[in-house]
């Protein structure tokens, strides 16, 4: 490729490496090493990808325009390649038009789909945390009941 359009990152494991919300100014080549893509907090990841050596991840932000869609961090030390996102914006410019407008269809399409994933999972976890608590009850009632 041309001069100024790849550079190397080296990312240690555990270092996050954009956050959702952030504005997306590269995208990314795994060349070795292994990066987790969730949404969510902290505490509840979902967990929407782990990528590893060959894998391209934080297109959507550049195809878009939007912002990060979702976290990015490193799951073990990971050396990326770095794409600009200048370079990347035109192409897509210089693009069939027709090419370009599926792109960008597909980024939407992803980006919703991330967005309902997101969403049913928030509601897998209200509905595990209630149960939780209707099962929590009734052992502690037994255990008292076993006791006497």
């Amino acid at each position: 490729m041309a001069e100024g359009i790849l550079n190397r990152k080296f990312v240690p494991a555990g270092k996050q490496l954009f956050l959702t919300g952030d504005r997306g100014e590269h995208m990314y080549l795994v060349q070795s090493g292994r990066i987790r893509i969730w949404r969510g907090e902290p505490e509840h990841p979902v967990v929407l990808a782990e990528v590893g050596p060959n894998c391209l991840f934080g297109e959507m932000a550049l195809i878009d325009e939007g912002t990060r869609s979702a976290c990015a961090h490193a799951v073990e030390d990971t050396t990326l390649i770095v794409i600009s996102g200048e370079k990347v914006r035109q192409r897509l410019a210089e693009a069939d038009p027709f090419v370009a407008s599926i792109v960008r269809i597909l980024a939407r399409n992803l980006r919703a789909a991330n967005d309902q994933l997101e969403g049913l999972m928030g509601q897998v976890l209200a509905v595990s945390a209630i149960k939780a608590r209707e099962i929590a009850p009734n052992s502690d009632t037994q255990t008292l009941a076993e006791g006497e």
